[in-house]
């Protein structure tokens, strides 16, 4: 009897299809796969369900852990799952989704990840409810309450225990198949400790919704008001001492029942007026400068819009005259005239750069080339952007960009030094067919400890072509790691007749994932002929 149903698989599959693996990181090959072939993709799935622990013991429960910067000066430990692997969890997520919603306190007070599957768009969480309601709640609430608290948990999603967690997934669902193979894949991403959730994807997010769910219970029956976001609570009081006597309470239901704490600089004890003036939401202050109210009116709009929306086109163009009323470039030039930046401005601005007439475009990737170690806490999204933007940009512009992103890495920035930085970087320098790059690329690999980048490099130089360095790179296969090891699958169909050569001993030995992936890479080469290159 499967513990996995179809349509959890299914929906796992149009998730990662559509919305990706992770929000940290690039996204695998394998996505594209997911995206070509979701049925061939859902019986292998199926497959693995039916033999799990065969399966893990010959498919390893790989995981890319890697730094990405989170300001100036901090750091977290994001995650990429092997993307087998990533579906697999998600899909037992899904199958306990609802479950662990009915759990959950109201949606008036937990803002964060409410599930609510659309098999359609392959979204999972309540596009309804999320960070604009829940400024818009601790707003409403700040105006009737003298007194607000806020603070956020420190280290949150690699300080979650896993027995905590297993019990609350017993509380939660009576499926217990799936939650004894959810904590099995937990132990094995964690290689070793007994605490930790991979940060970046949705399951992981559902499962410390469904942890807090307890301190939020708790807080409830205290007879608490507050509203949460995430592990960023905001608590509500009629006097200092209320105020206080509840951070006593969540600091003792947080560390007494959960293993977790407050981080120190961030819990803050004020006034309902400092606070709504400190609100993301607040209104203008007497006095405000221009600049200053034209960015706070232009933090308060939805710079999003569903391309596959039966209402597409209506909702761009919607979009298109509501930033057509922003200087977007000259804000974004004056954040880059500050000695540091708003973060969360800044990358508002840089997404709204992408709905922008070419010539502005051109002009904003020119500022912020010339600004990387300003843009240093947001250089993800500004990779993202180049990237996107490749097509429209001048060649001059093009040039310019691909000469900065490697300077950067030849020196060895510390822009780049940050694995997630890198993996953005390399992801927009692929495209550049210059010598220079191809050394550049060739270098990364040799000295990259980090399977991530070793395997990204590898599909960026068969997408280049460099017929003579993948060739060469095969020699490493037996001693590869999987996720080079389909890399170099992949990379090997540039080969023509040597490649096909050195795949046919090797097919037997392949995971039906692999093998999948193989009969995915042969097809579109098929399809497309002579234009066709490794995607990346």
């Amino acid at each position: 009897m499967p513990i996995v149903s179809e349509a959890s698989f299914q929906l796992a599959i149009k998730n990662i299809a559509s919305h990706g693996d992770t929000d940290i990181f690039p996204f695998p090959l394998e996505n594209h796969l997911f995206h070509d072939k979701p049925s061939e993709v859902c019986q292998v799935l199926q497959e693995v369900d039916k033999d799990f622990a065969g399966t893990m013991t010959r498919v390893p429960v790989l995981t890319a852990k890697e730094l990405s910067a989170v300001g100036y000066s901090g750091f977290r430990l994001g995650a990429q799952l092997d993307p087998l692997w990533n579906a697999y969890l998600l899909a037992l997520i899904i199958e306990i989704g609802q479950d662990i919603e009915n759990r959950r306190v109201s949606s008036s007070i937990v803002f964060s990840y409410r599930y609510r599957p659309d098999p359609m768009s392959g979204t999972l969480f309540d596009r309804a409810v999320g960070w604009p309601q829940f400024q818009e709640a601790i707003r409403a609430e700040g105006k009737t309450h003298p007194f607000v608290l806020r603070c956020d948990i420190s280290d949150f999603y690699p300080r979650i225990y896993h027995h905590r967690l297993e019990n609350a997934l017993s509380s939660a669902t009576t499926k217990t198949d799936v939650s004894k193979r959810t904590m099995a894949l937990l132990k094995e991403i964690a290689a070793g400790p007994s605490y930790g959730l991979p940060v970046g994807g949705p399951a992981a997010r559902l499962l410390s919704e469904l942890l807090l769910n307890r301190v939020d219970r708790l807080l409830v029956g205290r007879q608490i008001k507050f509203c949460r976001f995430v592990d960023d609570y905001v608590i509500f009081a009629s006097t200092r001492e209320d105020a206080q006597a509840a951070l006593i309470t969540l600091t003792q239901f947080l560390i007494i029942n959960e293993g977790l704490s407050l981080q120190k600089s961030k819990t803050r004890v004020m006034s309902a007026a400092e606070f709504l003036a400190t609100s993301d939401f607040a209104e203008s202050p007497e006095g405000e400068s221009p600049e200053d109210e034209r960015a706070r009116t232009f933090r308060k709009l939805r710079i999003h819009y569903d391309p596959y929306s039966p209402t597409a086109e209506i909702e761009y163009k919607a979009l298109a005259a509501e930033l057509s009323k922003f200087d977007i470039v000259g804000m974004l030039g004056r954040e880059l005239d500050k000695s540091r930046i708003d973060e969360g401005l800044t990358r508002r601005l840089v997404s709204a750069v992408r709905h922008l007439p070419a010539p502005s475009q051109n002009d904003a990737v020119r500022s912020m080339i010339a600004s990387f170690d300003l843009l240093y806490p947001v250089f993800p999204s500004v990779m993202q952007l180049c990237r996107a933007l490749l097509p429209a940009l001048d060649e001059p512009v093009r040039e310019q960009l691909f000469a900065a992103i490697r300077s950067l890495i030849q020196k060895t920035s510390y822009i780049t030094l940050v694995p997630a930085n890198l993996s953005f970087a390399l992801r927009v320098l692929s495209h550049d067919k210059s010598e220079e790059t191809e050394v550049l690329l060739s270098g990364v690999f040799s000295s990259s400890r980090s399977m991530m980048i070793r395997r990204d490099v590898i599909l960026m130089m068969a997408a280049r072509r460099a017929d003579h360095w993948v060739s060469d790179c095969k020699n490493i296969f037996p001693t590869a790691n999987v996720w080079e090891k389909r890399a170099l699958l992949v990379a090997s169909y540039t080969l023509g007749d040597e490649g096909e050569h050195w795949r046919r001993p090797l097919k037997k030995e392949q995971s039906a994932f692999d093998q999948l992936l193989m009969a995915w890479t042969a097809d579109s080469k098929a399809a497309k002929g002579a234009s066709w290159s490794v995607p990346i």
